[in-house]
């Protein structure tokens, strides 16, 4: 199960080990000064459109309506948004970033509203 966690000047995203082979990626570290809002969605897995055009899955795992593991075009080539998403939660956080490699991190996670505490303060 993935988790957000804040380390020194970064924000964490940390992948169990499953997660790490469907995502094809690593643990992502952003610098916290990236981090332009956080905000807790519902239902994580509509903020990934897929394989339609404007978000066509650059890296990593999409079974559409149930998970979303890896890196993704947003909006345009030069942008990506990356997805550690399962469906089974029904909620999770929207990461905007700037200044980053991702414009945007979305996580399903069991307790958003406490993870967003933490990271806001």
């Amino acid at each position: 199960m993935a988790t957000i966690a804040r380390e020194g000047n970064e924000l964490v995203l940390k992948l169990s080990a499953g997660e790490r082979v469907m995502a094809v990626h690593r643990d992502v570290r952003v610098p916290l000064v990236a981090v332009k809002s956080v905000d807790v969605v519902d239902k994580p897995i509509s903020r990934i459109q897929g394989l339609k055009p404007r978000h066509f899955k650059v890296l990593g795992g999409y079974w559409p309506g149930r998970l979303a593991y890896g890196s993704f075009f947003d909006g345009n080539v030069r942008e990506r948004l990356f997805a550690a998403v399962n469906a089974r939660k029904p909620c999770g956080l929207e990461i905007v970033l700037d200044g980053a490699k991702y414009t945007r991190l979305i996580v399903s996670l069991d307790r958003p509203n406490e993870t967003k505490a933490a990271l806001t303060t």
